[in-house]
């Protein structure tokens, strides 16, 4: 009896594990694709704006790919660009920098994006941000990545 079950048991397991090969049927229909595209943006300047009191360098490009279409149905992200990484923004970083004066400046930079149909704006704000501007504490040149997705 034993042993009929362990033949049982083989010839069962054989029956599940061996796949079994027919004719292949015919090709579904094509599925909904993703669309994607990139555009690489460069900062050079910075312009600046204390808009009710709010300071903040900003730069502002036209995105001619971001169409009403995708800010509707897509997906927009957007990447700062460094030193052969991306990150995605928002980014908080944690700087220093030497004044003209020779004092240390501690402070927290905010680097963000928005955006509409057919623009991207990218805005970099300091904590601590003194509301006459100083030129020494601009934002240096920076590069983005605009990634949008959409169906």
């Amino acid at each position: 009896m034993n042993d009929m079950k362990k033949v049982l048991f083989a010839i069962l397991a054989a029956l599940f594990l061996c796949a079994c090969e027919g004719k292949q049927g015919p090709q579904g229909p094509q599925g909904v694709g993703t669309n994607w595209k990139i555009v690489d943006l460069n900062v050079d300047y910075w312009d600046y704006t204390n808009y009710t009191d709010n300071n903040f360098y900003y730069a502002k490009f036209d995105v001619p790919a971001l169409t009403s279409y995708v800010y509707a149905n897509g997906n927009v992200q957007v990447y700062f660009l460094d030193n052969n990484k991306q990150e995605q923004l928002p980014v908080v970083l944690h700087q220093y920098d030497v004044l003209q004066d020779q004092s240390i400046y501690l402070f927290t930079r905010t680097i963000n994006a928005t955006f509409g149909i057919g623009w991207v704006q990218v805005e970099v704000r300091d904590s601590d941000f003194q509301y006459e501007v100083d030129p020494s504490l601009a934002p240096k040149a920076a590069s983005f990545r605009v990634v949008l997705t959409y169906l």
